[in-house]
């Protein structure tokens, strides 16, 4: 059982989900990142009523971290962004051909219309890949580990993730980071395949790897929320 709502505060429009679960005892706001909106947990006894009264005891820092996210960027013609580190205008042209290619700080894509989103994410997807394979390979290798697939995320809550059957994932919108950044998810999600616990040993063996994990962690926090706002719709 769910329902929507929406609360107006500090001029602004706030939706939200309540949702009652079986298996909670206790009252719980997130915030959906994807949808821009508060998620309220409540056990199945407790009213909508007092789950939306919930909602409004905690408004203030709902507002806050939808405001972290805030405006987003939107992929589109002339958008300027920072791509593998570098900084560079998206410029869309209309052809009965597709290609994707920088040239003078810019990345043309060429496609016909209503295509060029759907190319360029083909670009971001085949430029992560591509730039992995060569980090894995080397990292496995050295670890002992058989990655049978690296595979593309489009996650807001995690920038990498690894299973037992040997397959990696990676966000997307890494492309936005510096390449250090990919390289760091990299080894963080190959390591915790030796190491599943973030102890000591795991990051002693994080910083084998990648001595200066500790920036990188560091530039994610700063920029996660960046990362996030940049959409294609």
């Amino acid at each position: 059982m769910q329902k929507h709502h929406i609360i107006n505060y500090n001029k602004q429009s706030i939706q939200l989900l309540i949702k009652k679960n079986k298996l909670s005892k206790n009252y719980k706001l997130t915030f959906d990142k994807k949808n821009l909106r508060g998620l309220v947990s409540i056990p199945y006894y407790i009213s909508f009523k007092h789950g939306l009264e919930f909602a409004n005891e905690n408004i203030k820092w709902l507002c806050e971290e939808i405001n972290k996210i805030l405006p987003l960027i939107l992929i589109k013609h002339n958008t300027t962004l920072l791509i593998m580190g570098k900084k560079m205008k998206i410029i869309f042209q209309e052809d009965n051909f597709n290609k994707v290619y920088i040239k003078n700080n810019r990345l043309m894509i060429i496609s016909r219309a209503n295509g060029h989103k759907k190319n360029f994410k083909k670009w971001i997807d085949y430029q992560i890949l591509n730039q992995s394979k060569n980090y894995v390979d080397i990292i496995s290798k050295s670890l002992d580990l058989n990655i049978k697939a690296i595979k593309i995320s489009n996650s807001f809550n995690y920038w990498g993730s690894c299973n037992s059957t040997g397959i990696i994932h990676l966000n997307w919108r890494l492309i936005f980071a510096p390449k250090k950044i990919l390289k760091y998810i990299i080894v963080h999600e190959l390591c915790h395949l030796k190491e599943f616990n973030h102890t000591k040993n795991f990051w002693l063996l994080v910083k084998r790897f990648c001595p200066d994990y500790k920036n990188q962690i560091l530039w994610l926090k700063k920029n996660d929320n960046y990362l996030y706002s940049i959409r294609f719709d």
